[in-house]
């Protein structure tokens, strides 16, 4: 005998409304990551300015620039067209539209019960939490990116300095 069979059945509306918590808690975790991944974007775009800034303008100082300058000023450059990527707005689902729930399930001649509508409901934010990702992993891929051009941005700032010595 299956150890399911000694077990009672949960009721549908408990099952319902699990599924509709664990899709709540998805999302508001998605969102965190959204928002915790913009700070870390900020942090490291400051971090590049500051880096340009001191050693860009030592670097810069003479009159002649070496390539290694341009490099680097490219990949500031390339730092900051990552981060206005990750900055750039977005059309994120990180709740149901409050219209839809009312005129679809409340209002609507088949108004619907507390368990069809923890069911829609979970079935939308599972939905828009794989819409999200997609969006979340491009966040992702430029964040990558703009950690590598800054470490290349510093290394070369670094280099323009000592060829200058």
């Amino acid at each position: 005998m299956r150890p399911s069979a000694l077990r009672p059945a949960m009721p549908h509306d408990t099952l319902y409304k699990l599924a509709y918590d664990e899709a709540v808690r998805a999302m508001s975790e998605q969102q965190a990551i959204v928002e915790s991944l913009r700070s870390r974007a900020g942090v490291l775009f400051s971090a590049a300015a500051i880096t340009t800034s001191f050693l860009g303008t030592r670097a810069l100082h003479s009159a002649d620039w070496s390539p290694f300058s341009w490099l680097a000023l490219l990949a500031f450059v390339g730092v900051a067209t990552a981060f206005l990527a990750i900055f750039w707005p977005r059309d994120w689902e990180f709740g149901a539209d409050p219209r839809v729930v009312i005129g679809a399930c409340i209002e609507s001649a088949d108004s619907a019960s507390l368990e069809d509508l923890h069911r829609e409901l979970s079935f939308d934010m599972h939905r828009s939490y794989l819409k999200n990702c997609e969006v979340q992993e491009k966040l992702f891929v430029f964040f990558r990116i703009s950690n590598v051009l800054f470490a290349l941005e510093l290394m070369l700032w670094i280099t323009a300095i000592a060829l200058m010595t």
